[in-house]
């Protein structure tokens, strides 16, 4: 790993820190990084120099570690989202052409009451288990569950740089622009031209209610 992918790395782990609720310490950091904390220490000093990153502590020795909002802007954070009720290579394809978009990929997974919003129907799967599935996908850095009623406070808690839609996925990206700019929210919208063809979630489950 070279030095400026160590960077990078260490900025990363620091947003996603903020976002898990963690307060990142050297052990923390080397824990994630899989890296002693004796490398990491004098890129930490180097990160705080440049007000990248800002270290708390006590008689001057760091005990933790935050981003700035400079150190933030050094990260390409993407988001997208969905149901994710039955994972399929279609889903893999999307979240690895999201996840090429950014530094880090941070998925939002629709909760229940929201699948039976939207679908009309109860989720195969319950939120938690989808939860747990999406986060054990290699391109996803993140999954979290979504807001059931308001999805722009994730979009808020995020601060996505991308937010990538599916190519089938029913939001209108006008108006997708018009609601984040509304609540002071810089976020590109972008259509992903990626499919598996005779692979979709709703042709699966058909099938499944078929053979039933």
């Amino acid at each position: 790993m070279g030095p400026g992918e160590l960077r990078k790395k260490i900025l990363v782990e620091l947003y996603l820190a903020r976002l898990k609720g963690h307060n990142p310490s050297l052990d923390y950091l080397a824990n994630e990084l899989g890296l002693p904390g004796r490398l990491l220490e004098p890129v930490l000093r180097e990160l705080a120099e440049e007000g990248l990153i800002k270290a708390r502590g006590e008689g001057g020795k760091p005990i933790s570690y935050e981003l700035t909002e400079e150190g933030r802007k050094a990260v390409k954070v993407v988001m997208t989202g969905g149901v994710f009720d039955i994972l399929h290579v279609g889903h893999l394809a999307t979240l690895e052409a999201a996840r090429a978009l950014g530094d880090v990929l941070v998925v939002v997974v629709a909760r229940d009451e929201t699948v039976r919003r939207m679908k009309g129907r109860e989720p195969l799967n319950s939120e938690h288990d989808r939860l747990r599935l999406v986060s054990a996908l290699r391109p996803v850095d993140l999954a979290v569950l979504g807001d059931p009623l308001d999805m722009y406070k994730t979009v808020e808690l995020v601060r996505p740089d991308v937010i990538a839609l599916g190519y089938d996925q029913k939001h209108d990206e006008t108006e997708l622009r018009a609601r984040l700019a509304e609540r002071g929210l810089k976020a590109d919208v972008v259509r992903l031209d990626v499919r598996v063809p005779g692979v979709k979630s709703s042709k699966i489950l058909a099938r499944l209610l078929q053979e039933l």
